[in-house]
């Protein structure tokens, strides 16, 4: 490859890094708020089961 062409492909490297690094910025300023209702009903469930009513079932 001549020097023109290592040129052109440190250029042409060079623009697709920003141009990821930018699409990266806005995708992550652009994260979705969850609201507060949701964020109440989709609470962790209890793992702790309670086993005596288990063994009381026939």
């Amino acid at each position: 490859m001549t020097s023109k062409e290592w040129f052109i492909a440190a250029i042409l490297t060079l623009i697709t890094i920003i141009s990821w690094v930018t699409f990266d910025i806005i995708h992550a300023r652009s994260a979705v708020q969850i609201p507060q209702t949701i964020q109440e009903v989709i609470e962790p469930i209890n793992p702790n089961f309670n086993t005596q009513i288990l063994e009381s079932t026939p």
